[in-house]
């Protein structure tokens, strides 16, 4: 019954978040807001929507072990499995300012958290509330540095339009969008909100009541059932944008999010409540910065990442998760 409910959350989280997006973006749209916000929020929202529900849900509960272990999951699986995959199915140019300045500043938020967990052996509240303002910092260096150059449509159906085609919608579908009723597209925002935070404590739940059936820790399946469930909406965005042809999404949505999660979804987590940490996850922190820098070496002097990078990604990916399970045989 428990992993009924495991996947029942899961799916909740995944579906909320895309109705969450499709209806509070053309909520903002209907305010006159503007595109470049619409973009900035939603794609910062929209990808990470599944981790930050466990995140908040898991810290109200103070099991935001599970939290823990899903992020680093989730950063791990960015890194490796996503950015692989989308690698192997099309090389992926790196701009000169990802490569100088979104991975270092990856790479230096990353090594700042493993201070901060192994430093006294827990997450504090003070350590969650730096977290947040380093988000909000963030965010600020973002909108700063893009606003004159980011250049992002939302199409009548909420969905991200990069190359200004109206995603080849009919003119029908775009008129029906701009006419839809904006009390109905409330009650979906609200209600969609709701089901995220239901499916949220789901997943929590069920994961922490499998865990203590199977002997296991939170970390654990937050570190890899729970990782891979809720990195879905980026998976499903880079494959998309690779077989689009559009890879420059691909790097860029997969480090944002790992930014994003990090200082946001953490950050939440542990100003709700500190987060006791196992010494044995200094391995798997080592792993995901490790990653990250591989990502960062390949990307400076290849300036792309192509196929057979793709496939050492993946691979590290796959042998990574083998020797997780191994490990608890």
């Amino acid at each position: 019954m428990q992993y009924f409910l495991l996947v029942l959350g899961l799916v909740l989280i995944i579906k909320c978040a895309d109705i969450l997006i499709d209806s509070s973006s053309k909520i903002a749209k209907r305010y006159g807001v503007s595109s470049f916000v619409i973009g900035i929020t939603v794609v910062a929202f929209g990808t990470s929507a599944p981790e930050l529900a466990v995140g908040v849900v898991s810290g109200i509960s103070h099991t935001n072990q599970l939290t823990l272990g899903n992020i680093i999951g989730s950063s791990l699986a960015n890194t490796a499995m996503i950015v692989g995959i989308a690698a192997i199915i099309m090389p992926l140019r790196v701009k000169d300012s990802v490569v100088r300045r979104e991975i270092p500043m990856l790479i230096g938020i990353q090594i700042l958290l493993a201070v901060m967990l192994f430093r006294n052996g827990v997450l504090s509240r003070l350590g969650g509330v730096i977290l947040i303002l380093g988000f909000a910092a963030f965010m600020l260096y973002i909108m700063k540095d893009s606003k004159g150059s980011m250049k992002i449509e939302i199409d009548a159906e909420g969905d991200i339009d990069t190359d200004a085609d109206g995603n080849q919608l009919s003119k029908e579908i775009i008129e029906a969008g701009k006419n839809e009723n904006i009390i109905k597209l409330w009650c979906f925002s609200i209600i969609s909100l709701t089901g995220l935070f239901i499916g949220g404590k789901l997943t929590v739940d069920s994961s922490t009541s499998i865990a203590e059936s199977l002997g296991l820790s939170e970390t654990l399946i937050g570190l890899t059932v729970v990782a891979i469930a809720t990195t879905m909406p980026e998976l499903i965005t880079s494959i998309i944008a690779a077989l689009k042809k559009e890879p420059d999404i691909v790097l860029g949505n997969c480090i944002g999010s790992n930014i994003f999660n990090i200082l946001l979804v953490l950050g939440l987590s542990s100003a709700i409540s500190p987060i006791p940490v196992e010494t044995s996850l200094w391995l798997d922190v080592a792993v995901m910065i490790l990653l990250t820098v591989l990502v960062f070496i390949i990307s400076w002097f290849r300036k792309s990442i192509k196929r057979r990078a793709g496939i050492l990604l993946l691979l590290s990916y796959v042998l990574y998760l083998v020797y997780k399970v191994i490990s608890v045989l």
